[in-house]
């Protein structure tokens, strides 16, 4: 008798563990066929940014908000299109270097399954790793502003502003502060510097603008005299200059050394970034320049410089802030595809068209690609430093303060 009911007791015991557990033996024990779940599948993201090097200061930047701008996808839900997948970002530095760029590019793909790459923000580097991404036949989003990235290109997106478009607002921005302007331009012999300053010169005659000089140096360079006792010889009322960050510094330490009263127009490169004011403090204060994002141009784009600010101390730069933009416009390919295979991704990315949310955070406030994977309303903002921080001033439907004169 005892045993018997010890024997029903283990029935019992095991039953009721199999129903609590949901196992699938108690699930085809009532007929019902077994219910399989997968864990949804992470999306890797590359992303190729100079931690080390001379544009360090940039890729550090770019690198802190590309993780924030992951964690705010992952946050909101993943991809749900994929079950909820989170991305996964794999971070290369390509260490100021042309010649690194190419093998890290290299490695980061045949080492890893991406959907996607985004980098460098270096025209000179994008270059390069751009055509090691064609290849591969991986999609890269960029934040670089080279004309030359979309050409013969089907893998490249750039959605913000390109080279001859700055140069375009810059000479729009010299009439701010006179009526006749007359401008040298300098500008550091890269892609970067070339192709910008190639665009001042050319559209210059239609703007009804002045070249008084047009002058290259080496990026890098340690003695600015040279350059801007020219600039001051030549009788310009307006001076571009087309650096990276620790040109800039020495170019406008060197112009106020000299006492040479000029406008300044930074362009873009190191003039937009914290480390600008850092290194020049009231020296900067109403110097102008062009960006192809900035912190205060939407609700969506001060939300995120808040939640940055609030991590590095720093502003949202334009890189940066161009980054997290990317990253969202990666997540709504991601979200149309339904899968993490490139080709299917690129496909996603060259019909994107938003024009609200933080994938929509550009100028303008609108995103669609071109064949060739430009952003068809592209254009760049006009900036000014006002009180240490960067304000948008141009044009008028874009400014968030007035022009400060100087």
């Amino acid at each position: 008798m005892k045993r018997s009911v010890r024997r029903t007791s283990r029935k019992q015991n095991r039953r009721e563990f199999l129903i609590k557990t949901g196992g699938a033996l108690a699930a085809a024990a009532i007929g019902s066929p077994p219910i399989i779940t997968h864990a949804a599948e992470t999306v890797n993201i590359g992303a190729l940014y100079p931690t080390t090097g001379s544009m360090a200061q940039i890729g550090v930047g770019c690198v802190a908000a590309a993780k924030l701008a992951v964690e705010m996808v992952n946050d909101a839900g993943g991809i749900k299109s994929l079950g909820g997948a989170k991305l996964n970002l794999i971070v290369s530095d390509v260490q100021s270097d042309t010649t690194v760029t190419r093998t890290e590019t290299d490695r980061l793909i045949s080492g890893n399954k991406l959907s996607a790459i985004h980098g460098c923000f270096a025209s000179a580097l994008t270059l390069i790793a751009s055509e090691v991404a064609e290849r591969a036949k991986v999609p890269i989003i960029t934040g670089s502003s080279s004309d030359q990235l979309n050409k013969g290109r089907t893998y490249t997106f750039t959605p913000f502003a390109r080279a001859s478009q700055f140069a375009k607002a810059q000479l729009q921005m010299s009439k701010l502060v006179s009526d006749k302007p007359k401008v040298a331009v300098i500008f550091e012999n890269t892609a970067f510097g070339t192709s910008t300053s190639n665009g001042l010169k050319e559209l210059a005659p239609d703007e009804g603008v002045e070249i008084v000089m047009f002058e290259p140096y080496s990026a890098g360079f340690t003695d600015a005299s040279p350059l801007v006792n020219k600039v001051k010889a030549s009788g310009a009322n307006a001076l571009f200059s087309v650096s990276y960050l620790n040109d800039l510094i020495l170019i406008v330490r060197t112009v106020k050394q000299v006492g040479l009263n000029v406008a300044i127009n930074g362009g873009s490169g190191g003039f937009v970034i914290p480390d600008f004011y850092k290194n020049v403090g009231k020296l900067a204060e109403g110097l102008q320049g062009v960006a192809h994002w900035n912190h205060d141009m939407s609700d969506e784009a001060q939300k995120v410089n808040a939640e940055y600010k609030k991590r590095t101390g720093e502003f949202l730069f334009e890189y940066a802030g161009g980054l997290v933009a990317q990253t969202f416009m990666l997540a709504d390919a991601l979200e149309r595809a339904g899968s993490t295979d490139p080709q299917k991704v690129r496909e996603a990315l060259s019909a994107l068209d938003v024009s609200k949310g933080y994938a929509a955070m550009a100028p303008g406030g609108k995103v669609k690609f071109g064949p060739d994977g430009k952003n068809i309303y592209g254009r760049p903002v006009g900036v000014q430093w006002q009180n240490g921080d960067l304000a948008s001033v141009f044009p008028k439907e874009d400014a968030r303060a007035p022009l400060m004169k100087t």
